[in-house]
């Protein structure tokens, strides 16, 4: 294992990460105790642009003598591309692990050859991984066994997304127009629950009504509330976008106009009409991998039918995009997306 070293001290003191404190302070405890002779490897978890290489990054910065730090950005496949384990640093940072596998024959090689290096390796492994991925590698690899400690992303709040958005300007340049209607969240929701039921293997995820007592109160305390511009802005930013800085960003950038932040002429991106079976599908594989070549795709689809109708069709619709040679969500859509997606069960949950 390692020894205690200078940069354990100036991780405790860390701010380059301080909207996810709770996340960093949690993946420092898996750092002290594989320091302790006890290896618990690390899967942080999120959606598209929650910010899991912000929180990666954070953790490099922090422990970078330690660490050796991997960065996928596009589909490895083979093992060449992998990763160099001749590497003398304990702690191998890998982010962007979904990229380690395609939904097609031999697929999986190269995901395989990982996960064994991990499980006979001493070395301590903090990975990120996209959730569509992490859902279906749980289901036909069982990546939880070999990653047991794992960090979600939460979301952040109107503060958290202020800080986030603002750090990059000051106060005094910015004007805020407010007159933005805030929805605030329903007393009434929907919660589903795992039910085992008569000859399925596997439990079942059975909606049932929900009632908030705390988000009652929450909806009079804040009808009671006097906000000014700015607070009614990022407000409203943050519940558009769920808390997501990457898509807060992308609604910001969309709504301001040097110097003046405007949001009561943005228009968020709605997936309205159905999407047909094959568009569904090959939105879920740019969705699972994160940014994908056309060649991928391509090969995933095989020869059952054109891909370029339906590329013609999310790109017009303003639902992906294409960037750096690849395909990937809008982040305006990812929400968007991500409720499609699983109502028609392209994803795992």
């Amino acid at each position: 294992m390692m020894g205690n070293t200078a940069d354990s001290a100036q991780a405790t003191n860390n701010n380059s990460c301080a909207v996810f404190q709770n996340q960093f302070a949690e993946i420092q405890d898996a750092i002290e105790s594989y320091r302790r002779d006890k290896r618990e490897n690390v899967a942080i978890i999120g959606l598209p642009y929650s910010g899991k290489s912000t929180l990666i990054s954070a953790i490099h910065e922090a422990y970078a003598s330690d660490i050796f730090l991997v960065e996928y950005g596009s589909q490895i496949t083979s093992k060449r591309g992998l990763l160099d384990y001749q590497s003398s640093k304990p702690i191998f940072v890998m982010d962007g692990c979904q990229y380690l596998f395609s939904r097609q024959i031999g697929g999986f090689s190269v995901l395989d050859d990982f996960l064994e290096e991990v499980v006979t390796s001493n070395s301590l492994f903090i990975t990120t991984w996209n959730l569509y991925a992490w859902n279906y590698l749980r289901r036909v690899r069982e990546v939880e066994r070999i990653f047991p400690r794992i960090i979600t992303i939460p979301p952040l709040s109107d503060t958290e997304m202020r800080e986030c958005i603002l750090k990059e300007y000051t106060d005094a340049e910015l004007q805020f127009i407010g007159g933005v209607d805030i929805e605030l969240p329903s007393f009434l929701g929907i919660e589903r629950r795992e039910v085992s039921l008569p000859l399925k293997k596997e439990p079942v995820r059975v909606p049932f009504p929900r009632f908030s007592f705390d988000t009652l109160v929450l909806r009079k305390r804040k009808a009671e509330e006097t906000l000014s511009d700015e607070e009614l802005v990022f407000r409203k930013i943050t519940r558009m976008a769920e808390g997501n800085p990457g898509i807060g960003k992308a609604i910001w950038k969309k709504s301001f106009e040097y110097p003046t932040v405007n949001l009561k002429d943005y228009q968020p991106v709605r997936i309205v009409d159905p999407l047909v079976r094959k568009d569904a599908f090959i939105l879920g594989v740019i969705a699972m991998t994160g940014s994908t070549s056309r060649e991928y795709l391509e090969e995933v689809a095989a020869s059952e039918y054109d891909i370029n109708p339906t590329l013609y069709r999310l790109l017009s619709r303003g639902i992906i995009m294409e960037q750096n040679g690849g395909y990937q969500i809008c982040p305006e859509a990812v929400l968007g997306v991500h409720d499609l997606l699983r109502k028609l069960r392209i994803v795992w949950e």
